[in-house]
């Protein structure tokens, strides 16, 4: 049973914020697909709390500025799936949006919410990372700017304090000679909860090395992270199958050694290897150099 809760609805960004700063317990939301999975687990369901629905503050708009993609956290994923923007400067955050759950479930839930919630499978955080992405965070008192490779600090947890409401995301494209690729494995091919995500991004030089390398997974590491032992190996090397292999033995390594040996890690094992030679040569087919056999 979803308990009895307070639900308040502003169209003015220093209202909602207000409502944030608040000695009440106010939860801020836009598509609510997760929100309303955790009232159900509530375990205290006299807690005072409140819904604060941000859909009509106006922070889903996706636009180009100094270079920069910025897209409003509270766009949903079949804007950034649809957006043409998106599509030519951010493809890898293009696919991952596409292969959120369902139809509805893209309808409804938005960007800053998958981010915000933190899950290790969150299909759009691997894309991002990719890009070099800043969350935008405002307050009554200030305004920062986190990266997203430090906004979130374990599993379901981020560094947004109880007054602060993240209103967009920065993302970097880089140049249309990079190639990319991204890979969700799920249980099924459908209303799919990730898990494990893999993707990156590639340049390769006129001597067909690989002059840039970007990788990054979802549910391997406790939080979702680049893989740098993986780039730092690759950088210099000619694209072959033997050293995409030895990538993803190293991305297998360090899984081991985060997380440890369990009962899943012989299956986790055999995946994340495949899993990263699948999406380096992806990223690799999609590479623009026409020094390229």
């Amino acid at each position: 049973m979803i308990p009895e809760i307070e639900y308040i609805k502003e169209t003015e960004l220093d209202l909602a914020l207000q409502h944030l700063a608040s000695d009440k317990k106010v939860i801020p939301f836009a598509g609510g697909t997760d929100v309303l999975i955790e009232l159900r687990k509530s375990k205290n369901p006299f807690d005072r709390k409140a819904l604060l629905d941000v859909k009509g503050l106006g922070l889903n708009d996706i636009y180009i500025h100094s270079d920069t993609v910025i897209i409003g956290a509270a766009s949903t994923h079949t804007e950034v799936e649809d957006n043409e923007i998106i599509k030519s400067k951010l493809p890898v955050l293009t696919k991952a949006s596409s292969l959120i759950g369902s139809k509805q479930i893209r309808n409804r839930g938005t960007i800053g919410g998958n981010i915000i919630n933190a899950s290790p499978c969150a299909d759009t955080v691997p894309a991002l990372l990719l890009y070099d992405a800043q969350i935008v965070i405002r307050s009554l008192s200030e305004d920062r700017t986190v990266p997203l490779s430090e906004f979130i600090t374990s599993p379901y947890e981020t560094v947004l304090q109880k007054d602060e409401l993240v209103t967009e995301i920065r993302a970097f494209p880089v140049a249309e000679d990079y190639g990319w690729g991204y890979y969700k494995l799920g249980r099924r091919g459908a209303v799919n909860i990730s898990r494990m995500t893999v993707a990156a991004l590639m340049k390769v030089d006129g001597e067909g090395k690989i002059n840039e390398i970007r990788v990054s997974a979802g549910s391997v590491f406790p939080i979702t992270s680049r893989i740098s032992d993986v780039e730092k190996m690759l950088v210099g090397e000619k694209p072959k199958a033997e050293i995409f292999r030895r990538a993803g033995e190293i991305a297998a390594e360090k899984m081991i050694e985060t997380s440890g040996r369990r009962w899943s890690t012989p299956y986790k094992e055999s995946v994340v290897k495949e899993l990263i030679v699948r999406v380096l040569n992806e990223a690799y087919s999609r590479c623009k150099n026409d020094d390229l056999s």
